[in-house]
Order: structure tokens, then sequence, then C-alpha cells
């Protein structure tokens, strides 16, 4: 068996548990969110509205919010499938385009209130529910305590996220005091999120799970730790390795895993960590 193969099979077989809380509250909100949407804004564009728009929308959450648990409950290897690759995680936030497209469409003010909203949340709940979905992943082909560990600062520009948060902060207010609330919800939807993905991504050198941020080095792969978030790089897919420029450098195709010397505690350390593990995979 390759260990390509065995890789997979390794994460394929850690979901036979039932998947944790967390996911399966994340998959219901989406779920229910995505429901919501698609039935308010039909509702909203077909003027068919059985009800007030706030009690379709209430509706069609609850129904996907039940179907959501359900799928997740059911399926125990969802997470793991779901967070295999980047396109599947990438994925979770598609739907997001036609609400999009129905937003920007010159239609009637309560299609836009509500294709924004559901822009909004099924984008949000999307990012949530795929970045879990990765760290179930890693955690199922990378179980249990690395073998070495390495801390590492992410690389991050405090003072430009600062002040493009800022921007838009500041945009969205005053859009919305000058009259088009809607648009300056967006703004300041986009200015959490910008300040939300900072943090969690782990770019400013203060908030919550800095200290978790490092380098794990594992039988099968290297597993770099952000605050929230985890990405797993097979042994198999780094060609050679390399210091450049003041940059440790893992060649891997078109995705190079790049470290400035300054983000890690020993660079050469770590190079030759990597080295000796890209050795014993290879007679493996």
């Amino acid at each position: 068996m390759t260990t390509r193969n065995s890789t997979e099979r390794v994460a394929l077989d850690d979901g036979d548990g039932p998947s944790d809380g967390r996911f399966r509250l994340a998959v219901a909100v989406y779920a229910g969110a995505l429901l919501a949407g698609v039935a308010s804004v039909a509702a909203a564009l077909t003027a068919f509205v059985p009800g007030p728009l706030p009690g379709v929308y209430a509706t069609g959450f609850a129904g996907g919010l039940v179907g959501g648990l359900a799928l997740a409950t059911a399926d125990p290897r969802l997470p793991v499938r779901l967070g295999r690759t980047l396109g599947r995680r990438a994925a979770v936030v598609v739907p997001t385009v036609p609400f999009v497209v129905v937003w920007f469409a010159p239609l009637e003010a309560a299609v836009d209130v509500v294709a924004l909203w559901a822009v909004i949340t099924v984008f949000a709940s999307g990012y949530v529910l795929s970045q879990l979905a990765g760290n179930r992943y890693v955690d199922a082909v990378a179980p249990g305590e690395p073998a070495e560990t390495w801390q590492w600062t992410p690389p991050g520009a405090p003072v430009v996220d600062a002040l493009l948060a800022g921007m838009w902060l500041v945009i969205g207010i005053g859009t919305a005091v000058t009259g088009a609330p809607v648009q300056g919800l967006l703004w300041l939807a986009i200015a959490v999120f910008w300040v939300t993905s900072c943090l969690v991504e782990g770019r400013w050198s203060f908030g919550p799970g800095r200290d978790r941020c490092e380098i794990r080095l594992y039988e099968n792969g290297l597993v770099k730790r952000r605050p929230y978030t985890k990405t797993f790089v097979p042994w198999r897919e780094i060609g050679h390795t390399r210091l450049r420029e003041g940059e440790l450098v893992l060649d891997r195709g078109l995705r190079d895993v790049r470290f400035d010397r300054d983000e890690l505690e020993d660079p050469d350390a770590v190079l030759e960590a990597v080295d000796r593990w890209l050795e014993t995979s290879a007679e493996r």
C-alpha cells in the first residue's frame, strides 16, 4: 500500500465514531442558513409569502437545522470527507454565489435585504464549517502527539490589517447613516470577518490561542498549527527542502511551503528535522 493510500485509509477509518458536537452544530447552522436563504429569497422574488418574511426565514432555518443535524449524526465520516481537500472545503461557500447575483440584480429592496443577509449568514457559517472539517481531517491523518514540535510565528501585517478593518468599518457606518443601511451592513460584515480571520489565523501578535502556533512533525507529514486551524502537508508531496534568502522552502510544486527565518525559533534545526523525516519516509 502506498503512503498516500495509507494516509487516506487512516483518515477514513478514523471517522467510524460519531462526529463531535461542534461539527454537528456547524453543519446544522450552515444547512439552516442555506435553506432559510433559499426559502426567503424565493418568497421575495415570487411575491409568494404565506406569512411575514421573517416567519418564512425562521421556518426554513428550523427545517435546515434539523436536516443538517440529522445528516451530521448519520454520517460519522462526513468531517474527514469534507475536510480532506481544499476543493471540498471551498465548495461549502459556493452556494453564496447565487445570493450575490440576486443581490446585485436590480430588484426590489426586500429582495436585496434577504439576499444580502443570506450571503452573510451562508458565507460565515460555511467558513466555520470548512475550517472545522479541515481540522478534523488533520486530526485523523496525524493523531496523537507529534514526534517533534517547533514554535512558529505566523506571518502577518498587523498595521495593514488594522487599517483595512478600520477603513471598512468607517465606510460601513458612513454608508448606513447616509441612507443605505443594506450596503452599510455589507461593509460592516467585511470588517468583522477580516478581524475574525486575523485572530483565527494568528496573523496578529495578540489574541486567544496565539501560543498554540507551532510546526508539528509526524511520521507521515508536517502540521502547521495556527490558533484555531491546522494544515497537513504529507511528506510524499515534498520534493526537497532548502534555506534560501532568509526562507525555509519546502518544495511542493505550485504549493510550496515557506517560512521566513524570523518565524521559526531555529530554522536550521527545523530544516535538519524535516530532511531526516523525508529520508525516513522515502525508506518505507
